[in-house]
């Protein structure tokens, strides 16, 4: 079988952190080939060595027959690698337009202008993005951030092309499309190697081939249908549980969904009454209205860009509805009243954490900002520490935590004050799906014991039919 890459005893450490632990394996060539595992046990190092832009420390690795120990080797690949990190349009220059982002890595890669404007307008219509070449990079949604994204990395016909994480955050319609066009490029480039790493076992269920990864080392390969029947499971998803160590996969339970109690004759604990945001001639929300029963999990549903962030700021007090209101519990709320703010937790989309303070100080932090009196403080803290299983890492900084736990940690702190409603915006994007189950857990106790209302969007089907 040709390999696209072969990594030999392949370490890397961040400091005193582990990311590979002596890797050894062989990626096909030509096929689609994709990396699974939870956030944090080295498939971003993987990838970053990879491609090039990352210096390999211990091992070897081969890719498209090159040692790329060698920065001669490296100068080979370097034009026949496409690389496209993690993050939304994190390899886009915000303030360019569409065109001027494509044309500047055009010119990057030494193609002439009739050339390169061809390729544009392929491009361009390949991903629908024709219609918006003049409008910024910043202001696309999600998932026109990461068609972009694919653009800028394709506009050279790359022989390898690593994708990592490309479509987390981005809406099931929009993931779609995007694996629709990756699959429409490869039958006009056959050759080209694709290499991913994913979070969404349905994506990876279309792969060829798959390394499950954890603890910086791989656990298995092979097809998905091989993954399957080594473990003995019938889902990808179940698989890569059975596939953990006993002692990373011992804590994992299912998600149990329980009864709500319902109180009879009770205010709605959200009401939305003809909510509309207009920012100039821009209307982000249209007349939008809902109501929401106390202790509630309600699921907001949508593509990137249909006005889920912008109305759940407006339930906050975030941001003041050009018209309509919101009501809680009976009361409308406004931007000045903060008493009824304070009755709400907001976890936003971005990690939005100090990272220059600990997991404790942040929680510290946060009991302040919302005001739990002085006497109280180091209780509730410590409760979500226990709570939130963050205890082992209280003094570790946050930006140093892999992203499950970090989406524990934002959680916490939007509860710490014990709030009734919590505002939650996509808290699960990009976390494996161990944590996940962890993180939905903890939802379930949080509405069924205490009756705290909870009003999510998320992307995640699965997690949507969880929703009441």
């Amino acid at each position: 079988m040709a390999l696209v890459a072969k990594l030999d005893g392949v370490s890397h450490r961040y400091g005193a952190v582990k990311a590979l632990d002596g890797v050894s394996v062989g990626i096909p060539a030509g096929c689609m080939a994709g990396l699974i595992g939870p956030d944090g046990v080295g498939k971003s190092t993987l990838l970053a060595l990879v491609a090039g832009v990352r210096k390999l420390q211990d091992g070897r690795i081969t890719v498209l027959d090159q040692d790329i120990s060698t920065a001669a080797a490296r100068r080979i690949n370097a034009p026949r690698v496409a690389y496209m990190p993690q993050g939304l349009g994190r390899n886009l220059y915000p303030t360019l337009s569409v065109r001027e982002n494509l044309e500047f890595f055009g010119r990057l890669f030494g193609q002439h202008a009739d050339e390169r404007a061809a390729r544009i307008e392929m491009l361009l219509a390949a991903t629908g993005l024709s219609p918006f070449p003049d409008r910024p990079a910043g202001k696309l949604s999600g998932g026109m951030k990461q068609k972009l994204s694919l653009c800028s990395a394709l506009i050279h016909d790359p022989d390898l092309l690593i994708l990592d994480e490309p479509t987390t955050g981005v809406d099931p319609l929009s993931r779609r499309q995007f694996w629709e066009l990756i699959a429409s490029i490869r039958q006009r480039m056959p050759g080209m190697s694709v290499l991913v790493a994913t979070a969404y076992m349905e994506e990876a269920e279309g792969f060829d081939w798959l390394a499950a990864m954890d603890g910086a080392r791989i656990l298995a390969q092979g097809s998905p249908a091989d993954l399957r029947a080594q473990a003995g499971a019938d889902t990808l998803e179940e698989a890569f549980i059975k596939l953990l160590p006993e002692d990373v996969r011992a804590g994992h339970q299912p998600v149990v969904m329980r009864p709500r109690r319902i109180v009879e004759g009770a205010a709605p604990a959200i009401e939305a009454r003809n909510l509309t945001k207009r920012f100039e001639d821009f209307t982000a929300v249209d007349n939008v209205s809902f109501e929401i029963p106390e202790g509630e999990i309600f699921g907001f549903l949508g593509s990137n860009g249909c006005g889920k962030t912008t109305t759940m700021k407006m339930l906050t007090g975030l941001l003041q509805p050009t018209e309509g209101e919101t009501r809680l519990f009976g009361e409308p709320l406004l931007n000045s009243d903060m008493q009824s703010r304070m009755r709400i937790g907001y976890m936003s989309q971005a990690f939005s954490l100090y990272s220059e303070l600990t997991v404790r100080q942040n929680l510290l932090l946060h009991a302040q900002l919302y005001a739990v009196p002085a006497e109280k403080r180091a209780a509730r803290v410590k409760a979500m520490l226990d709570d939130f299983e963050l205890g082992p890492v209280a003094d570790t900084m946050p930006e140093s935590l892999p992203l499950g736990i970090r989406q524990r940690l934002q959680l916490a702190a939007a509860t710490i004050h014990e709030p009734r409603i919590l505002i939650l915006d996509e808290p699960t994007s990009g976390v494996d799906p161990v944590a996940r189950d962890a993180f939905w857990r903890k939802l379930v106790s949080l509405s069924r014991d205490q009756g705290v209302t909870i009003f999510i969007s998320t992307h995640f089907m699965n997690e949507a039919e969880r929703c009441d």
